[in-house]
């Protein structure tokens, strides 16, 4: 170890035998905190969901800091995190991975709808943000008529009886598969599984050391803060055109990495208990569409009871193949009713997955109940 090294070394011994890594963590937190009450009104609902949103990402982040999963064998995370107006019709999985290793990912399609996955590096909420080596989506894939597939995640193109190929770089530390369910309740998502098949991985058994620890309590609490800002800088945003829906700018999509063949769009809702926003859509000819609404924070609303989401094969249509859509918190006696769910106000997100051509904004009114 060189001189420098070893004087690096020793500081972080001190720093965690000292307290002061505890403290830093603590401190990042306590500033999240304080970034939850600096972007938020003075509402009990909208501040204990801000607050419960930080848990939640702390809860995951520490989990994987602290307890991460099996690289060996590699483990299917189906996440429950709610981040970013994440979609309902959507089965959320993460595979964390060593960019040197050769992966088969072999699977059935079942009753899913849409499928992609996509080898990534950096992370949400850091400088760097989420960047992408290769994607396949349902499109890409080479599937049998049983719905069976092969997929090889690797540094160098496979042979091609071998599967088809998602390029890594060395960089590379996670797979993120999303699954689209028409019917989340009643269908069955794709069979997975996942093999090591080349390379060689070092040995994870350590000690505990202070530079372990270290960076088990700084990574989480630096995830937490960078996360929760990234996406309040979008829900800001979105609140300076009330009501209205449009394209969300590239520069704040760019950290996030959404399928690059969606069009998103957002836009915030603010109503009072006796009104309700209409919003008309004109469906194009597209492989998936669907319009849902959140909460301050991104988070999206539980849809088992209530409707706060509708897709392409729920939505009712009008004679002319129009959807009016009506977001209000209470009941207007309309087919395609999203429930506010007791929030005066929240993000509204519309997807238009791989349609011929940019979608206009659609036109939104502000009207009264009787």
């Amino acid at each position: 170890m060189s001189q420098p090294d070893e004087k690096h070394q020793q500081a972080l011994v001190k720093k965690v035998i000292s307290g002061e890594s505890w403290n830093e963590f603590c401190d990042l937190l306590k500033a999240a905190g304080q970034f939850v009450i600096d972007n938020s009104v003075e509402d009990e609902l909208e501040r204990s969901e801000g607050f419960r949103y930080l848990a939640r990402l702390l809860a995951s982040s520490l989990q994987d800091s602290v307890e991460p999963p099996s690289l060996t064998p590699p483990t299917i995370q189906y996440r429950t995190t709610r981040i970013g107006a994440d979609n309902p019709d959507f089965v959320y999985a993460s595979v964390p991975i060593r960019g040197n290793l050769t992966y088969r990912i072999t699977g059935c399609l079942n009753d899913c709808y849409q499928f992609n996955v996509g080898a990534f590096h950096g992370r949400l909420g850091t400088a760097e943000g989420l960047q992408s080596t290769g994607f396949l989506n349902q499109h890409d894939l080479q599937v049998d008529d049983r719905g069976h597939f092969t997929v090889i995640a690797s540094n160098q193109a496979p042979q091609r009886d071998e599967g088809q190929w998602l390029p890594l770089c060395e960089a590379s530390n996670s797979l993120i598969i999303r699954q689209t369910l028409l019917d989340p309740s009643n269908e069955a998502k794709a069979d997975l599984s996942i093999d090591i098949i080349g390379g060689e991985l070092d040995s994870l058994d350590q000690p505990m050391s202070a530079k372990r620890l270290d960076n088990m309590l700084g990574r989480p609490a630096l995830m937490v803060h960078g996360i929760a800002q990234q996406f309040l800088g979008w829900t800001n945003d979105f609140m300076q055109r009330k009501n209205q829906i449009t394209e969300i700018k590239p520069e704040l999509l760019g950290m996030a990495k959404g399928d690059p063949h969606c069009q998103y769009n957002y836009g915030y809702f603010e109503l009072e208990e006796n009104q309700a926003l209409r919003v008309v859509l004109h469906p194009p000819k597209c492989d998936y569409w669907n319009i849902q609404l959140a909460n301050h924070w991104l988070e999206s609303f539980d849809s088992r009871s209530i409707m706060s989401s509708i897709n392409m094969r729920s939505a009712v249509k009008e004679k002319d193949g129009s959807v009016v859509i009506m977001v209000s918190a209470n009941d207007p006696g309309h087919e395609n009713w999203l429930s506010t769910q007791f929030h005066q106000r929240g993000v509204i997100a519309l997807r238009w997955l791989a349609a011929a051509e940019k979608q206009t904004d659609p036109l939104t009114e502000l009207i009264t109940l009787s």
